[in-house]
């Protein structure tokens, strides 16, 4: 499993004993076990080390405890070994991590060393895992990782702002954070309350000043707060305004108009989606290619979470999504048949869908933008391949499919076999029953499989069927003397 975390020397709010988590993945060789990954950038137990750990998670399948042989690895720029230690086999129960505190030093990785190791500031990490007999030659999965620098700002314009005679409120909405602002009637404080924080934020700056008659910005406080804040829910803090305020109103009041300036940076922390296979690069033309793919990628993705010139709405029975005609009908013939006929779509601006619940639209709108998915599980991966064959996006239903062929395991593979069959995928069905077949033993003793035998008994016996004639085929012929 290869890791690439992006602008990685932007985790100014870790402090040591704090870690930065991969997504987790599932390895079918180790009964559907469920992993992720923990960098410690600021060090586990000694800040002169980075630390490196592999974890079990707690909701995996599989017995109770594993045993592992695990090998970590940071990459240079040129995919070569930077670093790499094997660690001892350890015995993993659920829920449990296993690493190196003192996988390699602070100063080596981040400064004396930095462009061997933080290629276009990007640690890439790599994790082996085996059981038993050789370990693997390749990697499996891809996860991306990008901590993002965000510049936020608004003005609050107060018009007559002399004859008030009540304290006043005003909110401010973005897509990742909301503010609540209120100015006491002595204009000597001012209270800022943030709420409704998106969960990839991890640190918040906010600096805020006051416009003079020239335009001219005179800062009169500011806050940070960090992650372990950040999970308290609303944040606030209160500044004093400066005693000039009042004393000059021509400068700081000018038509009688009071303007305040607010400055945030916001740092989050955003999982890209993953890759099963690693691109050819030839000539150092994909890489290149790559790049400019990652920032139109972050374009998009910004089109679609700002909602920017957005004319058409996605609605479930509890939210809206703002979406944009054009891309939608690029990536779907369904969405472009809606648009191009006289259909209700076409002049009501709106979209309902009650099939789907919010997770799943937010998910494929997300694809639609980004061409990426993130946090898969077998369950959204289902209720997003189903969307995807409803509205013909074939690249998300085959990105879907491979993900579940995947991650079958015998609680999930008489599941994936219904959806394959409910959407008439023959490749997928055909994979399902191979697996079946193979893990026959596990499958046809789980309670899954009796469960599946009651409510799908014709699709059981065409299983038990494929078995039999499977095994006939196998048989040796006899010989004519026998």
């Amino acid at each position: 499993m290869r890791w690439k975390i992006e602008n990685i020397s932007h985790c100014w709010w870790l402090k040591k004993g704090e870690r930065l988590q991969s997504p987790a993945f599932v390895v079918d060789a180790l009964e559907a076990t469920k992993l992720s990954l923990g960098l410690y950038p600021v060090g586990h137990t000694d800040e002169n080390y980075v630390g490196f750990f592999l974890n079990r998670e707690g909701d995996c399948n599989g017995p109770e405890v594993i045993e592992i042989c695990y090998q970590f690895a940071f990459l240079g720029k040129d995919g070569s070994i930077a670093k790499e230690m094997t660690a001892a086999k350890n015995k993993f129960m659920k829920n449990e991590g296993w690493g190196l505190s003192n996988f390699e030093r602070r100063e080596r990785v981040f400064i004396t060393e930095r462009e061997e190791f933080l290629p276009e500031d990007t640690l890439t990490v790599q994790c082996t895992i085996w059981t038993t007999g050789e370990k693997p030659d390749k990697s499996t999965h891809l996860f991306a990782t990008a901590v993002k620098v965000k510049r936020r700002s608004f003005v609050w314009k107060i018009d007559k702002a002399n004859t008030l005679k009540s304290c006043i409120r005003n909110k401010f909405k973005d897509n990742l954070i909301d503010f609540d602002l209120v100015l006491n009637e002595a204009f000597d404080r001012l209270d800022i309350n943030m709420t409704s924080f998106d969960e990839a934020i991890k640190y918040i700056s906010c600096n805020t000043s006051i416009i003079d008659s020239e335009g001219r910005k005179k800062s009169f406080g500011s806050k940070k707060y960090f992650s372990p804040h950040l999970k308290e829910g609303v944040l606030s803090f209160m500044l004093p305004f400066p005693e000039m305020l009042m004393e000059d109103k021509s400068r700081y009041f000018p038509n009688d108009l009071l303007s305040l300036d607010f400055e945030f940076v916001l740092a989050t922390v955003e999982h890209l989606g993953c890759r099963l296979k690693y691109p050819k690069l030839e000539n150092g033309v994909a890489g290149e290619k790559s790049q400019n793919t990652a920032v139109l990628i972050a374009d998009f993705k910004l089109l679609y979470n700002d909602g920017i010139f957005s004319d058409m709405e996605l609605r479930t029975s509890t939210k809206t999504f703002p979406a944009h005609k054009a891309i939608l009908s690029a990536r779907s013939p369904v969405f472009r048949n809606m648009f191009s006929h006289e259909m209700k779509e076409k002049n009501c601006r709106y979209v309902d869908i009650t099939d789907f619940e919010d997770e799943t639209v937010h998910r494929m709108l997300q694809y639609i933008y980004t061409d990426s998915m993130e946090n898969l599980q077998f369950e959204n991966a289902s209720k997003l391949y189903a969307a995807a064959d409803k509205y013909q996006i074939l690249s998300l239903k085959n990105m879907c499919s491979s993900f579940l062929k995947e991650i079958l395991c015998p609680t999930n593979a008489c599941d994936a076999l219904v959806l394959a069959v409910l959407h008439n995928d023959d490749d997928l069905k055909s994979s399902v029953q191979d697996y079946v077949l193979r893990q026959r033993k596990q499958v046809f003793c789980s309670q899954e499989w009796k469960d599946f035998m009651s409510t799908h008994p014709k699709l059981a016996l065409d299983l038990m069927y494929r078995k039999i004639t499977n095994n006939k085929m196998c048989l040796p012929r006899k010989r004519k003397s026998e």
